[in-house]
């Protein structure tokens, strides 16, 4: 039997070892309900929890066996699918894109069984772009452009670094609820979530078009007007970050 366990940096571990979390055993056999209760494919399960810490703030527990997914490194028996998202969200955050943030990694290999467990913060300040949608109604404007817009700035920075989402729908984009100052939201109060299919692919434009062609047809809360001001924007975030501008 053997474990591996990786925190995203030393405020992670702190946070966890003070709610006496830093441990494989300890977040495996942590008793708390079911936020979404376990699925089961690709041969095994996979559930989450959600765990309120002794700050109040919460993390998603998530935790899973045998739930693994085929990569060209370990085209045979796969990896955790829960260790692919947690290296595309620390990708991510190396290229400075605002992504859902994790605190730990963890798996524990034997004979028969592979657990894995991914520990991440809670979004709680913020909701994904459907829910966003439906709670501010087309007439909304000026923030609601400003949504629109902070959406498209932040595709196009994923987009620069060649990297597909691959399963980019408005419930996967989360905005953050309130504006802090001046009724307006830019592209550090976006989030992407759900990170496990992210990718790097050939070119800018081959991840974009399919990207944004999901993005098209997965957010029904958006207008024609809105569609149009996204592309508009998008397309001009990704010439001002081509030609050198705003790549940190």
């Amino acid at each position: 039997m053997s474990t591996r366990e990786l925190f995203a940096d030393q405020a992670a571990q702190d946070l966890l070892t003070a709610n006496g979390l830093a441990g494989f055993d300890a977040l495996w056999t942590l008793e708390v309900a079911w936020h979404e209760a376990p699925n089961e494919r690709r041969g095994g399960w996979s559930g989450v929890s959600r765990h309120v810490l002794h700050d109040g703030t919460a993390v998603f527990l998530k935790r899973q066996d045998n739930h693994l997914c085929r990569t060209l490194r370990h085209p045979l028996r796969g990896i955790p699918t829960f260790y692919r998202e947690y290296a595309n969200i620390q990708r991510l955050r190396a290229l400075r894109i605002a992504a859902v943030e994790a605190l730990y990694y963890g798996d524990r290999r034997s004979a028969d069984h592979w657990r894995a467990i991914l520990v991440t913060r809670a979004l709680d300040e913020f909701i994904s772009l459907d829910e966003w949608n439906d709670s501010h109604p087309p007439a909304s404007s000026p923030l609601r452009q400003t949504v629109v817009k902070a959406v498209a700035h932040a595709c196009a920075r994923l987009h620069h670094h060649r990297l597909q989402h691959s399963c980019l729908y408005g419930k996967h984009l989360f905005i953050k609820r309130r504006p802090e100052a001046d009724n307006a939201l830019g592209e550090a109060d976006v989030r992407f979530i759900d990170l496990e299919k992210l990718r790097l692919g050939f070119s800018r434009k081959g991840v974009g078009a399919h990207d944004i062609d999901q993005l098209m047809r997965h957010t029904p809360g958006w207008t024609a007007q809105d569609r149009e001001a996204f592309l508009a924007a998008y397309q001009q975030h990704c010439q001002h970050l081509l030609h050198g501008a705003g790549t940190g």
